[in-house]
């Protein structure tokens, strides 16, 4: 820690730890109202069909049932342009059909059985190369290719840097469709008063919810109240307004009864965002030095039945910014296929282009006979390259840092050996992968707010509408409220994710928390802190830039003189309520670098795994809570491996049914498949991040699985070009080798 703070970089608990860990926590799954009325979904058995009749009569005519809703009640209500919130076409299975509201599950799940749907079945695609093609099935009249042409990005003369290189290696990935797997499935409680709606949702940004509820009901934000006390995991799926947020207002509103409306593991796995396939086609061009001449890139990204963001053009700025090379062109298709949508999940996009580009590049290392470390070093965008289309230099890179102490820790040199060198069935292996984060910055236009309040014994509420969604973010703006004020941690308390009370700072995702809501309470408690001071000035009639404050006192600089804080609040004309707002100036390249290290064991005999140990070293700005950013580096390493090696959401190709919807098919990790990790932080100090922080949330995510893969090669001299790397991947490959 700085000696130039007494609370940023310090190692805090959680501020709600006690809460969480006793139970006492209230999440909206553990929200129940009286006279409440239970949700319960239809879901499309087809992957695409239109319906020709739906006969709802016996559903309605249960004891029990209070409202039974389809496609033909939904004519207004959108919130978006491309999701109808109950559909008449299905375009995957698990598409939402119909809605069912009675006085407990057991009768709506009843009900929902009683309910008849005809349907006209279409062909379908779930491959999204096939869906390019011009004789695929069309899930909407233009066509599948989401905006109807690829993004392409281009950068030199890439005919000249093909030219100029001695050696071309092309090769082609492939990453699968993966679960957020949040502890907490996506759950809604809606209840009308007075001609208000409380929204209580586990959701990653409650003002998102809120003007996606206003803007489907057509009601004035003013009237629409979205809180998630505390949330149980979002990784990105609870971003923003969803169909079952709209239903259970919709027929709160109806009913003048509570609802709620929780989906069910099953529906969670089929029905809700997931991290989108990609298919990656890579042809670099480099010198027999080791220097980059050309990249040239195609990205192929599943997005599902609909349109939720633009998916490969997340994965190609990979491509476009964690290099420096002149030449450079990609191409993004963004796809739509009758499988679940895809959406954004931890690190959007980068984990399926990072994979891609450093096996690509460890690969490139080998042919050139470098030391994979070496070359990295040579090639990494420094901090003037920057965005290297626009010529803007990052504002803060510390890669350069993050490798070379990676490597110092993880005793690289000594430890990597060439591939295959060792004998036995089971053998050891070493990778690498380094990563450029387009996240943990503060997006262009963005606004960044918050308030504090001084009460009058000088502690402090801090209001912020940061959803904490387990990375510690309440107490992040605790200490950032707390260092800038100049009042012990222990003083501060934190009010978030409450439209009523709370100022927008965007939801908690993107790893822009800490730099977005961190700067709107910085300066929030600057605006309280001026106030402080003009009072303390004028109460002790002294100039108030001879004023300064500290662990609760005011200090009169010069002197021994000190006032408690309380003494001078109480003395102020008004309530001390300071505000903070920010606009994010243009043409800023924020950017988190990394590097992790890994050592595998591969059992030859089995095909079998074990991860020995990660060193994952991030560059974080500047470390707010030292053991919160720990944290964050360690979840988001063990998340990686499992992309690695584990996690896949399996889809049957003659279907479109997934058959493995829940925790234990699968496969997540449990603690007997955790490494031992070492999280190490750079600091290499943001000029516009809060005290020279960025976000940390999202980076740990990309780097594993490509150091893994690197590293079973480097055990067993077989290359993989698509995750996961199973026991039964491992044995066929080998046994490809073998001949």
């Amino acid at each position: 820690m700085s000696s130039e703070f007494r609370v940023i970089g310090t190692r805090q608990p959680r501020v709600d730890a006690f809460e969480r860990v006793s139970g006492r926590a209230k999440y909206t799954s553990d929200f129940y109202l009286p006279g409440m009325l239970y949700l319960k979904i239809l879901r499309s058995p087809h992957p695409h069909a239109r319906i020709v009749s739906i006969d709802i009569s016996k559903a309605q005519a249960l004891t029990g049932v209070k409202v039974v809703l389809t496609h033909k009640d939904m004519p207004m209500y959108r919130w978006n342009p491309w999701m109808p919130v109950l559909t008449d076409v299905a375009r995957f299975v698990g598409d939402d059909i119909a809605v069912v509201a009675a006085v407990d599950e057991d009768t709506a799940a009843e009900a929902i059985d009683l309910i008849k749907v005809e349907y006209q079945v279409f062909p379908y695609v779930l491959d999204p190369e096939q869906a390019l093609s011009p004789n695929a099935p069309k899930l909407y009249p233009e066509g599948n290719l989401i905006g109807g042409k690829p993004t392409v990005v281009s950068r030199g003369d890439l005919a000249k840097g093909f030219a100029e290189a001695d050696l071309v290696y092309e090769s082609r990935y492939r990453t699968p469709i993966l679960q957020h797997a949040t502890a907490e499935s996506r759950v809604a409680v809606a209840q009308w008063e007075a001609g208000k709606l409380t929204l209580w949702d586990s959701t990653q940004g409650t003002f998102e919810v809120q003007k996606g509820v206003a803007k489907a009901l057509k009601l004035p934000m003013s009237k629409v109240r979205v809180i998630c006390n505390f949330m149980g995991g979002g990784f990105g799926d609870k971003g923003s307004a969803q169909r079952h947020n709209v239903l259970a207002a919709l027929i709160a509103r109806q009913t003048g009864r509570p609802t709620r409306l929780e989906l069910d593991r099953d529906e969670l796995y089929v029905a809700a965002y997931h991290r989108y396939p990609v298919i990656s086609e890579l042809k670099y061009g480099v010198k027999k030095d080791g220097t980059l001449t050309a990249i040239q890139a195609k990205t192929i990204a599943d997005m599902g039945a609909y349109n939720h963001t633009p998916g490969a053009d997340g994965t190609m700025q990979m491509m476009m910014y964690t290099y420096r090379c002149p030449n450079m062109k990609g191409e993004s298709y963004s796809v739509n296929t009758n499988n679940p949508d895809g959406g954004s999940m931890r690190c959007v996009g980068h984990p399926q282009g990072t994979f891609a580009q450093e096996v690509h590049m460890d690969a490139i290392a080998e042919k050139l006979e470098m030391d994979p470390v070496e070359f990295r070093l040579k090639n990494y965008a420094r901090l003037e390259d920057g965005d290297q289309f626009n010529k803007i230099p990052f504002t803060s890179n510390g890669m350069e840092e993050c490798i070379r102490r990676g490597a110092e820790s993880f005793r690289w040199k000594e430890r990597w050996q060439k591939p295959a060198s060792g004998a036995g069935p089971v053998r050891r292996g070493v990778g690498m992968a380094i990563h450029a984060c387009r996240h943990g910055g503060m997006p262009p236009g963005l606004s960044c707010s918050g308030m504090v309040r001084v009460n009058l014994d000088g502690t402090v509420n801090v209001l912020t509408g940061t959803t904490d969604i387990g990375g510690g973010q309440k107490g992040t703006m605790a200490m950032i409220a707390a260092e800038e004020l100049g009042v012990p941690l222990s003083w501060v308390s934190v009010t978030s994710a409450d439209t009523e009370v709370t100022t927008d700072t965007g939801s908690t995702g993107g790893s822009k928390q800490t730099i977005v809501g961190g700067t709107g309470i910085k300066l929030a408690a600057a605006d309280a802190k001026n106030q402080l001071l003009d009072t303390a000035a004028a109460e002790l009639k002294i100039d108030k830039k001879d004023l300064t404050i500290r662990d609760g006192l005011v200090f009169v600089k010069g002197s021994e003189k000190r006032v408690p804080l309380d003494q001078i609040a109480a003395k102020s004309p008004g309530p001390i309520v300071g505000k903070g707002i920010y606009k994010v100036p243009p043409n800023l390249v924020f950017h988190s670098p990394a590097a992790e290290f890994a050592e595998v064991e591969v059992d030859t005999r089995t095909g079998a795994v074990k991860v020995l140990q990660l060193v994952a070293v991030h560059d974080l700005g500047r470390a707010i809570n030292a053991v919160t950013a720990e944290n964050q580096i360690e979840g988001g390493a063990i998340q990686g491996m499992a992309f690695a090696l584990m996690e896949e959401q399996i889809l049957d190709k003659n279907t479109g049914i997934c058959v493995n919807p829940n925790h234990l098919h699968y496969r997540l990790p449990s603690i007997k498949d955790v490494p031992e990790i070492v999280p190490i932080m750079v600091e290499s100090v943001d000029p516009y991040g809060p005290f020279g922080a960025k976000g940390i949330g999202e980076p740990p995510y990309s780097p594993p699985a490509p150091a893994i893969t690197n590293a079973i090669h480097n055990a067993i001299g077989v290359r993989f070009s698509e995750l996961p790397i199973t026991n039964r991947a491992i044995l066929t490959r080998l046994k490809a080798v073998k001949g």
